[in-house]
């Protein structure tokens, strides 16, 4: 027969072990997922740097397609030297390409 001495120390002994796995499974479920999260932040920060060049490509085409278009019309049209000047969006981007 257990006394109440013994009764009120195994109460004891289960609250605490309670108490313990409690503590485990609530840090467990705090960390949990943490290295998906910083998978997914990496790849949205290089997300962010891949439209930010495609950005930077778009703009650089929207100047280079109208320059190529003069060029061919100076050729075709057959005016000699000098051509037409290269626009100087053009030339600061390869300026900034020379740079990476």
């Amino acid at each position: 027969m257990i006394t109440a001495e013994w009764g009120s120390i195994l109460a004891t002994i289960v609250i605490a072990a309670i108490a313990a796995g409690g503590t485990w499974a609530s840090t467990k479920i705090q960390h949990r997922g943490k290295s998906e999260h910083a998978m997914i932040d990496q790849l949205q920060e290089e997300m962010s740097k891949m439209r930010r060049r495609m950005d930077r490509f778009e703009a650089r085409d929207r100047v280079y397609i109208p320059h190529i278009l003069r060029l061919n019309h100076h050729i075709e049209t057959g005016l000699g030297p000098p051509a037409p000047a290269i626009p100087k969006v053009i030339l600061d981007f390869l300026e900034a390409e020379g740079e990476e």
